[in-house]
Formats: C-alpha cells, structure tokens, sequence
C-alpha cells in the first residue's frame, strides 16, 4: 500500500510527510511507513497482552518538485494511489491547481498509451483487443476524463496495469491549510468528487508541531483545539479507504493483528492473506464480529451461545471480523 504524494512547489507536501513521520527531522528521501490507528487492535492488545501486536500500515513517498516531470513521476507511477497537495495558506485558487495536477498525470498517460499504440502498429493482429482498450482510454484522455472515471472490466483491467497510468490510480486530494488566509473549500471538494478523488483539509504545519507535544497530551491539547481527531490519524483513515481495504483481525496470547484484504475479500482469500497453507487446507472459517467479542469478550461464553458464525470458503469478510481459519493439510 504506496502513496505518494505529490504537488506543486511550495505546496507543503514535505511538511505534511515529515507530520505524517511524526519527526520535523525525517529523511523525505526514503519510503516512509505509518501504522494505522485501530481502535479495535488496542481492545484486543489489551485484553489478551499478547507478544505481538501487527497494525496495518501505509508506506508514503514524498515526491519531490517538479513532482510531474518525467523524471519524478516514476514515483508515482510505482504508488497504489496518488494524493495531491493542494496549497491553501495564501489564498491560492485550489480549483485551478487541482485541475493543473490532473492535467500533468493524464499528459504523462497519454505519452505512455501513444508510444504503446505506435508500437502495436506495427505488431501481429494478435494485440487488436489491446489497441482497441488503449485507444479508448486516449480517448478518455483527450476529452479530459482521467481513467478513473472510466469503468472499466477486470480483464481490462489487467491489460492496463503493467502500463501504471497515472490518472488510473486512486486519488486523495489534501487542501493543506494555515493562518487565517484559507480559501472556502467547498467547490474544491466537489471539484475533487466529480474526479472521483477524496478530499479533506488538514494544517500540516500545525500536524507538525504537534509531534512536540508528548504522546499522552496530544488528545486533550486537540480536544482544547476543537478537534476529536489529528489531521494524521484523518489522513491515514482516508489513504486506508481510498484503497479499498478492510481490515480482518486475528487474536491470541501469542499475536494482536490486523490484516488488510481488499473489500469484497471471502474467507478464503482471507485465509490465504495469512498463509497459503490455510488456503489449500481450508475447512472453515470461525468468525466474531468484533462489536460483539468487544460487549462480550469471551470465547467460551460465545461459543455456548451459539454466537460464533461458521462459514464457508465463499463467505465475504466484513470489516472487524476476528477470524480463526479451521484447515487441514
């Protein structure tokens, strides 16, 4: 799970990375790697204080400015998603750079399709189904609608993943606020829906600052503030959805862990997510809402009552579940 995060110079994309990091010192050069906030992993850490506690995370990469030129958008190109910042502290036209970063991510796509194009020309017939797929996505292109907008099969889908378009990939767009000169951000966000992105406003230079503040003062110094939440914790939520993920979760005095698996996984995914022996010996799978192992947190008690689902290979996992993978090899 990559993202990376790019904009135009002065945007404060580095500030962000470096709250993100939790460190005015961290190294923007390098991947960086966030664990994600589980409310539900600290339940079951605390209940079973087990040896190892796993969270999901999200690994962001700062993209450096000029962050769409051909050198740098391998970065982009090489992320799951892409999450803009836009500058909102001197009254910038949020709209207009928005729409100036897509224009960049689909400029580079239609480079990648034409040459690609040019050279099926020139190739056995055997590839009229792709050129059919590329000159449809140009298309897209052309008339100003990144492919995200675009719906497309499965199998196309895979026809176009070894090519990473950019416009194709998920997008959140962060409006990175300070000060008193903040524009409105309502016709920026709609902008942003219309695109098919995400969109949240954050103070990345407040974020930062609030590294200072020791780990057990930062959520009263927020609630003073009027904030039920960090910017940080906000991002990491959205970057988390925008994915597609859930998160299943596994218990024990041995191990705590949440396991990202896209929305829409069965059980038996779930169970190969683990380990690919639980998939080929799959038998079933024990589930427990996490709502209800946390207003009962007893196995024996659950089980007694018949509370525990037991499920089959095509179950869909919601997001909590606490799964055991009942197999045999």
């Amino acid at each position: 799970m990559k993202i990376a995060l790019a904009g135009q110079p002065g945007c404060g994309r580095s500030t962000l990375f470096r709250a993100l990091a939790g460190s005015p010192s961290a190294d923007t050069s390098k991947p960086l790697t966030v664990h994600v906030p589980d409310e539900r992993i600290d339940f079951l850490a605390e209940h079973w204080n087990p040896r190892s506690i796993v969270t999901a995370t999200v690994t962001f990469f700062d993209v450096p400015s000029p962050a769409f030129s051909p050198k740098n958008m391998g970065r982009i190109k090489e992320s799951s998603a892409v999450a803009y910042i836009l500058d909102n502290y001197a009254l910038g036209n949020l709209e207009e750079t928005f729409l100036q970063n897509e224009s960049e991510l689909m400029i580079s796509d239609l480079s990648i399709i034409e040459k690609r194009i040019a050279r099926l020309q020139k190739e056995s017939k055997g590839k009229l189904a792709e050129a059919q797929l590329l000159r449809r996505a140009m298309n897209s292109i052309e008339n100003e609608i990144p492919l995200r907008l675009v719906e497309f099969t499965e199998q196309e889908l895979d026809i176009l993943s070894p090519f990473s378009l950019a416009s194709l990939k998920p997008l959140l767009v962060v409006s990175n606020r300070a000060g008193k000169g903040v524009s409105d951000e309502t016709a920026a966000g709609e902008l942003v829906t219309r695109h098919g992105g995400a969109f949240l406003g954050i103070d990345s230079g407040f974020e930062l600052e609030l590294c200072d503040f020791p780990e057990e003062e930062r959520g009263e110094f927020l609630e003073s503030m009027g904030f039920t939440e960090s910017g940080k914790t906000r991002v990491l939520s959205a970057a988390y959805s925008l994915l597609d993920l859930i998160s299943f979760l596994t218990m024990g005095k041995d191990e705590v862990r949440a396991w990202p698996v896209k929305n829409g996984s069965t059980a038996l995914e779930a169970a190969g997510t683990i380990h690919s022996d639980l998939a080929r010996g799959f038998i079933r799978a024990q589930v427990i809402p996490f709502d209800l192992f946390r207003t009962t947190p007893d196995e024996a008690e659950l089980r007694k009552t018949g509370s525990m689902g037991l499920h089959g290979k095509e179950y869909v996992i919601q997001d909590g579940d606490i799964l055991e993978i009942k197999f045999s090899v």
